[in-house]
């Protein structure tokens, strides 16, 4: 919560911040162009949703608006199953354990797809919601 108020307060009034996460399903390895497993995404969605949660209940506070979401699937390639074990390996998602020597010898590129969210946030600041300030014209006054 810290950052998100200091990551806040960095944006100038009326600013945009982009949030990207990571949400479920869990993330889907294909081989070949057909799914050959899925992952455990459970350890980075429970940090994925502590901060979803922060965020918002800054806009139930009022203090962001949502503007604009877009779910998507985002697509990391691998050239081999090998490159893909090993980059798995210091990350929160866990691949099945049984699927790890069959991709370990998989000589042809693969793919991890993951469902992301990306929000448009605009700051808002207490008072200054719907406040147009009006300038008379110059003869008027």
């Amino acid at each position: 919560m810290h950052v998100l108020r200091r990551s806040r307060e960095a944006l100038v009034p009326q600013g945009i911040a982009l949030d990207l996460q990571v949400i479920r399903p869990h993330p889907r390895v294909e081989l070949d162009g057909r799914l050959f497993c899925v992952a455990d995404g459970t350890a980075l969605f429970d940090s994925a949703d502590t901060a979803r949660a922060a965020v918002d209940l800054f806009i139930a506070q009022g203090l962001l608006e949502e503007e604009a979401t877009d779910d998507h699937d985002v697509a990391q390639h691998y050239s081999t199953g090998a490159e893909l074990v090993e980059d798995w390996e210091p990350k929160k998602r866990r691949l099945p354990a049984e699927a790890v020597p069959l991709l370990r010898v998989f000589p042809r590129p693969c793919l991890v797809r993951e469902r992301c969210r990306l929000r448009r946030l605009r700051r808002h600041d207490h008072g200054s919601r719907g406040r147009v300030r009006r300038v008379r014209p110059a003869a008027a006054r």
